[in-house]
Order: structure tokens, then sequence, then C-alpha cells
């Protein structure tokens, strides 16, 4: 492997050599790594548009050793093609039981076999127990006329529309979550309902807007929102945390 890397004319080796820092340009465009010489500390600027983290052959199974039964590399062994362990129960995913391929596809498609294999196990033993969230009405007061345009009610948790975030913006006293969706993202469908849940958790201590970026696509470009799902956390008119 080593011999295939230094003869291939797409590939320079810097030895001697640690990353310390990503460069960027002016649009916030990744444009080069900080690079040191750790024999002689001399710096320099590789540029580059793409990283990728290699993050070696050693796999963080250090907590499992004397529970569940590891190869002499560290790995988990699971019984092939399956996701089991050597303790009933316990199921493995990713690159901590795959000394060959460590690839994200691959560790995403054992994931699934554990998920799957998770669930089964559960049914089979009768310990599945589904929550479901109760219901809540939405407490009512009086509304004054024009907050009826466009069905707004402050007293609502849940907004959806550029013209709820207005209002809640300016009108607020609540923790504010703004969740930027559009139709054709696939996360955003994972990640609505986990919101929804935590939303209900915390139900009249918070205010939970949906924006879909095609339909207000002025509100997304003023906010920044590059890609979704987005989340926007506001509380009295400032941002307070961005997540994406």
């Amino acid at each position: 492997e080593c011999f295939r890397v230094l003869n291939n004319p797409n590939i320079t080796v810097h030895f001697n050599t640690e990353a310390v820092d990503v460069v960027g340009n002016t649009k916030g465009q990744m444009s080069g790594i900080q690079l040191r010489r750790i024999d002689t500390g001399e710096e320099k600027v590789l540029e580059v548009k793409g990283l990728f983290y290699g993050i070696g052959h050693t796999p963080n199974s250090q907590l499992l050793q004397g529970q569940i039964e590891l190869d002499s590399s560290g790995y988990i062994l699971v019984d092939e093609g399956t996701a089991k362990t050597s303790v009933d129960g316990v199921f493995a995913a990713g690159d901590v039981q795959d000394h060959e391929w460590r690839q994200a596809v691959t560790a995403a498609g054992s994931g699934c076999i554990a998920a799957l294999s998770v669930e089964r196990y559960l049914v089979s033993n009768d310990l599945l127990v589904e929550f479901h969230q109760p219901v809540r009405e939405e407490k009512k007061k009086e509304i004054e006329g024009k907050d009826v345009e466009m069905g707004f009610d402050i007293t609502h948790t849940k907004h959806k529309g550029q013209y709820a975030l207005r209002k809640l913006y300016h009108g607020s006293p609540r923790l504010i979550l703004v969740l930027y969706t559009s139709p054709t993202c696939g996360p955003c469908r994972t990640l609505k309902p986990i919101l929804n849940k935590v939303i209900d958790e915390y139900d009249e201590y918070v205010h939970f807007v949906e924006i879909d970026i095609e339909e207000d696509p002025e509100i997304a470009e003023a906010a920044g929102i590059m890609g979704t799902p987005c989340v926007q956390f506001f509380k009295n008119k400032e941002m307070i945390r961005f997540a994406s």
C-alpha cells in the first residue's frame, strides 16, 4: 500500500508534517491548510479546497475489554453477516467491528443492521414498550383582530411561516426555536418529529417556528441559511445559538 501511494502521481506525501489549521477565504470557503514541519517548525499554507480526516486503524474499544470478545487488534467480533456480539442483546456497528473497509457507507449499513437486530431482540424478549406523547390542548385567550391574520395565535406553541416568525421575534418572551426545512430534505423528515417531542416537553416555555426555505426564500437568505435542516435559537430579539 505504501509503495502504491508513493508511486501515484496524483498523491504528494508531506513527511514530518502536521496540519495545524484550516484556512478560509472571504466567502467563508476553505482555501487551504496551514502546515507545520515537525523537525524545523517551519509553517506554510498548502492551497487545497477539500479535507478528509483519516483517523487511523485503532478501534476505540478499550471500555469493552473483558466484557465483549475482541480480536487481537481490538475490533469487536461479530457473527459473520450480523451485528451479534459475544454478549446476548449487545450488537456492534460501524468501524469498531469492521477491520477491513472502515467506510462511512459500510458503517451506516451496519448501523441499520444493528438497529433492526435490537428491535427484533426486544420484541422477541417482550421488552419493547412504546411511549406516546399525550395530546395537549392549546390554551386559548382573547386575540386582537390583527393577530387573527394568517391564523396566528401567540398562545400556541408551534407555528409555520415568516408571518409567525416576525410576530414571535418582536413579541414573544419565550425562547424561540426556528427550524429551516425544504420539501426535498430527507434529514428534515427525521429531525422534525424529534424536535416536536422536545417542544412538547417544554410546552408554554418555548415557541417553535418551521420555515420552508422554498416558500420563504427571503427569510432564509436574510438568516444566512445555506442548507437544510438548520436550527436557530432566539431570545429577546437576539440569536443565541446556530446549528445545522
